[in-house]
């Protein structure tokens, strides 16, 4: 969202990885977290690393798996969600994180937690 100020955009970003970091450390799934250059990286036990990183250019959050890069826009009522429309950023993580551990993920990140 270009209306969104700079300072604004990193915040917010920061706010949902910590959210994320948070949810799956309270959960069962096993895989290692890094902060590395303003991205939250996340290691399944199998070395897939998917990406949870920052385009402040465009404003946008993207989540970089071994498959594909998905981007996100920010609305303020809704959080951060999936520019072709797949859900938002915890719906999309949680269906991703699914798909290459085989466990059931639930992710609570959604705006009223931002």
């Amino acid at each position: 969202m270009q209306d969104m100020s700079e300072a604004a955009f990193h915040q917010t970003v920061d706010r949902v990885q910590d959210l994320i970091e948070h949810a799956l450390d309270g959960g069962d799934l096993d895989l290692e977290m890094e902060h590395i250059d303003g991205s939250l990286v996340l290691i399944l036990p199998e070395g897939q690393r998917l990406v949870i990183g920052r385009q402040p250019a465009s404003r946008e959050l993207w989540l970089a798996t071994p498959d594909r890069t998905l981007h996100f826009n920010f609305d303020p009522e809704r959080g951060w969600l999936h520019d072709s429309g797949e859900g938002t950023l915890g719906e999309v993580l949680a269906g991703v994180l699914e798909e290459f551990s085989g466990e059931d993920v639930e992710l609570d990140i959604d705006a009223e937690s931002l």
